[in-house]
């Protein structure tokens, strides 16, 4: 994946550049040759880039096989400009993306869940470009349509956050009406969102926040109680309120929260697991899962069928996609920095 600086011979965009793991002052603004989409895919201008945790554990080299260099973004929304008439796309279609990119033919991806594909592994900002780009190429089955009613902005908030949000608590939690909800990290973009969601199916919601101010903002999205914890007593907070223990933990922060989160389970609770913002690894009592009958769940990303899903319920006004900031392509390095003081209510947004 080499990149190189454009010549004035050769089509030219910008984009962020990660060539050395670090800090966000290694993430670069230059030019680079326009992409080239192989055989089948699509050539996608970008409008608008979620900015996500994980882009922060990628910079700094939490996933082991980045490939450097490497452009960044695992969430994009924008315009097809090109495609073959067999992608299902054309020019001037409004796409948004898929995280995750399937084999296409194991049993997971032929049931639809490319996110637990068994024989491929691929992921924008990750194995390939993302986009932190003008420009991105992008295979027809991470694409999503964006029908009218949903912003270039608000479609790049949707996947990551509500689209992963709606997998993690519907179809892996089996949340459902009068269901007691934890989620941590609950004023983040997926926080927010999921919310949102957990409201949606029907749950009363605990939401936890290391911040005072944060409170006001989390009650807005919907939270029936907000409990703030900066010091490592989360399931004491908890535990007040729900005494009995709450019958789902949506897990978004991980190694900090991990062990509180669990206590703060009723018998046969199910925490779900979706981020791990310091990608540490995490202690787990195995006589207390056993004995309590907890279920741990793992899940990532969503399907287009979960996406096209929460694309209805913004048409509809049913979900409300809340923004910290937007800000052009060469603030990543700010973007980054506002994530990393945890300074975000909401999702932070780059438009090309």
């Amino acid at each position: 994946m080499a990149l190189r600086v454009a010549s004035r011979y050769l089509p030219a965009m910008h984009a962020i550049v990660l060539s050395k793991l670090g800090g966000p002052e290694e993430l670069e603004y230059r030019e680079v040759p326009d992409p080239e989409p192989a055989r089948g895919e699509v050539l996608v201008r970008v409008k608008a880039e979620g900015v996500c945790g994980r882009d922060l554990i990628d910079r700094r080299g939490g996933f082991r096989g980045l490939p450097l260099p490497v452009i960044l973004g695992h969430e994009f929304a924008g315009e097809v400009v090109r495609a073959a008439p067999e992608s299902g796309f054309a020019p001037g279609d409004r796409v948004a993306n898929l995280l995750r990119l399937g084999c296409g033919v194991c049993r997971s991806c032929s049931r639809g869940e490319a996110v637990i594909c068994e024989k491929g592994w691929q992921s924008y900002g990750q194995t390939r470009n993302g986009g932190y780009a003008e420009l991105v190429t992008a295979t027809p089955a991470t694409l999503v349509k964006v029908p009218p009613g949903v912003s270039d902005v608000e479609a790049a908030s949707a996947a990551c956050t509500f689209g992963t949000a709606l997998r993690a608590l519907r179809t892996v939690g089996k949340v459902t009406l009068n269901d007691q909800v934890l989620i941590t990290g609950a004023s983040g973009g997926v926080g927010i969102a999921a919310i949102q969601i957990a409201k949606a199916l029907g749950a009363r919601v605990i939401a936890a926040t290391s911040s005072e101010a944060k409170h006001q903002a989390l009650v807005d999205a919907g939270a029936d109680e907000v409990v703030v914890d900066p010091q490592g007593s989360l399931h004491e907070k908890v535990r007040a309120l729900a005494p009995a223990g709450v019958d789902a933990v949506l897990e978004l922060t991980g190694s900090p929260t991990f062990t509180s989160s669990m206590r703060s389970l009723r018998n046969g609770g199910r925490l779900i697991l979706v981020g791990n913002i310091l990608a540490d690894s995490i202690k787990v009592n195995p006589g207390a899962v056993i004995l309590f009958g907890y279920q741990v769940l793992g899940s990532a990303g969503c399907t287009s069928a979960d996406l096209e899903d929460v694309f209805a319920l913004i048409v509809q006004k049913k979900l409300r996609v809340v923004l910290h900031r937007v800000l052009p392509l060469q603030s990543a390095a700010l973007a980054h920095q506002i994530l990393a003081y945890r300074g975000a209510i909401g999702r932070v947004v780059l438009t090309p």
